[in-house]
């Protein structure tokens, strides 16, 4: 079997998985002729995740957001990519609904109606049952902040914020380690994945 047919069928398979969760997206001809697909999310349930997505003859994908970034990747990172990335848009669209609510009470405690409610914590769950979907190492898509962070730590240094070297570290992307009288930070496997995955990101 061809690598893009591969690709494809992978494709496919992480599409169905997400349907399940309540994530449409499509798989359709490309409208480039240098491409061989494009992946379009369903007008009816969009989460505006990729602006524009396509995949290669030779089985890369070229993605870019909405946020102003473009990258090209391989299907293991995309799918790192979409699952994370969906996720992320259902806890904002959470957090958007219930900062409107308060917003309406004028910023007082008030219970949300039930039926908003419920539709908060149906974007919550659903984002929790996207994210199980990776694999334990999978890396975390880093940010900005994170970057620098990671790529200014030193041999056997460590960073200089307690707080964001524990918040790296629950992200699995930093170890604190011991030796004698020194404590320094290292990064991990899963961490230097995560550096990988960045380099391929570009900022429009």
């Amino acid at each position: 079997m061809l690598k893009i047919e591969k690709t494809l069928r992978s494709v496919r398979d992480l599409l169905d998985r997400l349907g399940k969760e309540g994530v449409e997206f499509t798989l359709v001809e490309s409208s480039y002729s240098d491409r061989v697909a494009d992946i379009r999310e369903v007008p009816e349930h969009r989460l505006f995740v990729f602006l524009e997505c396509s995949i290669r003859p030779n089985g890369t994908f070229v993605w870019r957001d909405y946020d102003r970034h473009k990258g090209v990747c391989d299907f293991n990172e995309f799918r790192v990519r979409i699952i994370t990335l969906t996720a992320d848009k259902c806890l904002d669209k959470a957090v958007d609904k219930r900062s409107r609510w308060v917003g309406l009470c004028d910023g007082a405690d008030t219970a949300m109606p039930d039926s908003l409610a419920a539709v908060v914590s149906g974007l919550e769950d659903k984002a929790d049952r996207l994210k199980a979907l990776l694999e334990p190492d999978d890396p975390p898509l880093l940010d900005k902040g994170d970057i620098a962070i990671l790529t200014d730590l030193k041999p056997q240094g460590v960073v200089d914020s307690e707080e964001e070297s524990q918040r790296l570290r629950d992200l699995g992307v930093l170890e604190r380690r011991y030796y004698i009288d020194q404590v320094f930070d290292v990064l991990t496997d899963k961490g230097e994945k995560a550096l990988e995955f960045a380099s391929h990101v570009k900022t429009l």
